[in-house]
């Protein structure tokens, strides 16, 4: 296989190649000057099984619109346009979504986006269409991008992710003993499904720990009825807190004095872990706690 040594015909070289070839992967990448970079989260999908697995699943879903975060060199993008009806490829790297764009110049259903995803503004971009968002979440802005598109839940119907395997495993695992402040944000706005385990050996450059491909749906409405900003403060607080009673745990927020009378009223036992209260505890903590919450100590984040 020869290459060209022009860095404008890095991409049209391996036209004809699958991304998921790691010979492939690895000669594009050169090409190109790419080196993978961990601030962007770039390990690349190796594995034509868990691609045609993951895209099997996405076709189920029957979506308008797909945005995929972080295509890279574009190993699911390949599969994805052949059966969505429209793709978004939102890609951070100018010099990955300039390839992209050459690539994929044929199908009139991709669109590249060169551009952070946490500046997308869904709303602006999609009106009365089914949206789902597809990528692989860089661990360092794991948390930002599911806060992003849980704000943009109006628009979005449903999403299929991979992350970090600890973090699904959190998420999925929420609220509970095993589970994370972040996991009962995302839970109280969405059904969470884990599929399947992704191996290290599935990407390259091989990450330090295996993965996870989740998916998640959003609710006509959250798990919750209180105020949302008072519902999260004590949900924050009591997973800071994880290993205190609850009545402990809630002096970060609530006067001494009125720990027990909330608690009475909530019908909430004290001695126990805040991890371990259900939704439906949760919800009753955070409404009656309302009255006695100082503004400032409420975190609309």
């Amino acid at each position: 296989m020869s290459f060209s040594h022009s860095r404008n015909g890095w991409w049209s070289t391996l036209a004809a190649e699958k991304l998921t070839n790691l010979n492939v992967v690895q000669k594009l990448l050169s090409q190109s000057g790419v080196r993978p970079a961990k601030r962007f989260g770039q390990n690349f999908l190796v594995d034509d099984h868990v691609v045609s697995e993951i895209c099997e699943r996405v076709q189920t879903k029957n979506p308008d619109v797909v945005v995929e975060i972080g295509p890279g060199l574009g190993a699911l993008t390949e599969a994805i346009v052949d059966i969505a009806p429209a793709v978004v490829a939102v890609e951070i790297d100018k010099r990955l979504a300039a390839g992209l764009a050459k690539r994929f110049a044929g199908h009139g259903n991709l669109e590249v986006r060169n551009c952070d995803i946490l500046t997308f503004d869904f709303q602006k971009e999609f009106k009365d269409q089914s949206v789902l968002v597809l990528g692989s979440l860089p661990y360092r802005i794991t948390t930002s991008i599911l806060k992003h598109l849980i704000k943009k839940r109006t628009v979005i119907s449903a999403a299929c992710l991979i992350t970090q395997l600890e973090v699904a495993e959190k998420i999925t695992h929420s609220p509970g003993r095993d589970g994370s402040a972040l996991g009962v944000f995302v839970n109280s706005f969405a059904d969470v499904s884990s599929v399947r385990v992704i191996r290290k050996g599935s990407f390259f450059p091989v990450p330090e720990v295996e993965s996870q491909y989740w998916e998640m749906s959003f609710l006509p409405s959250p798990r919750f009825h209180a105020d949302e900003g008072v519902f999260f403060t004590l949900v924050r607080t009591l997973y800071r807190n994880r290993r205190k009673m609850t009545r402990r745990a809630l002096q970060d927020v609530l006067a001494a004095d009125a720990i027990a009378e909330v608690l009475e009223a909530a019908e909430i036992d004290g001695t126990v872990r805040g991890e371990t209260l259900s939704f439906d505890q949760l919800d009753r903590l955070a409404q009656v706690s309302r009255a006695w919450l100082s503004a400032s100590s409420i975190d609309d984040e």
